[in-house]
C-alpha cells in the first residue's frame, strides 16, 4: 500500500494499492470534505487522484478505471480517533472514527489495546491513548494536517 498524506490541489490525501487480481485500488480525501451522506458513484475525483498517481508512479499513466464507488467516513471533528474505556460501560473498549485509516492504524492500535486490556499498559501506551479520549473537546479544528 502507498499512502501519501501530502495535500494535493483538490485532495487532503489518498492511497492505492495493488490487489491480488493486478488491479490498482485508489482512494482519496477530497478537499475540501463532502460533508453527508450521498453515496452515489461519480467519477468527479478521477482527474485530482490520476495527476496525483502518475505523479508519483509514472507507469500508471494508461491504466484503465474499469468502476467506481463512493463512501463515507466515519470521523470526529478533530480528525483523530476515539480510543477509550468508558466508565459508564465498565470491560467495554472503544476503538472508533478512524476517518477511512483503519487499516493503517489497526495494527498498532490492536497491539496497544491488546496490551491495555491485559493489564501490561506502559507509560508508552498511556501518551498514545491520551489524545483518544471520548471525553476530550472537540470544539478545535481538525488535527491531521
Amino acid at each position: 500500500m502507498v499512502v501519501d498524506i501530502r495535500p494535493g490541489e483538490r485532495s487532503h490525501n489518498y492511497y492505492f494499492y495493488q490487489n491480488f487480481e493486478g488491479q490498482l485500488v485508489f482512494c482519496m480525501t477530497p478537499s475540501p470534505y463532502l460533508w453527508g451522506d450521498d453515496r452515489r458513484s461519480t467519477s468527479e475525483f478521477l482527474t485530482e487522484i490520476s495527476k496525483r498517481i502518475i505523479n508519483l508512479m509514472p507507469a500508471a499513466a494508461n491504466i484503465k478505471v474499469r468502476r467506481t464507488w463512493r463512501g463515507l467516513y466515519p470521523m470526529t471533528p478533530d480528525g483523530f480517533p476515539i480510543v477509550d474505556f468508558p466508565a459508564e460501560a465498565p470491560g467495554y473498549a472503544l476503538a472508533v472514527g478512524m476517518c477511512g485509516q483503519g487499516f493503517m492504524l489497526g495494527p498498532g492500535l490492536g497491539a496497544t489495546l491488546a496490551s491495555v486490556i491485559a493489564g501490561e499498559k506502559n507509560k508508552e501506551d498511556e501518551e498514545v491513548l491520551a489524545g483518544f479520549k471520548l471525553g476530550r473537546n472537540f470544539s478545535g479544528q481538525e488535527k491531521l494536517k
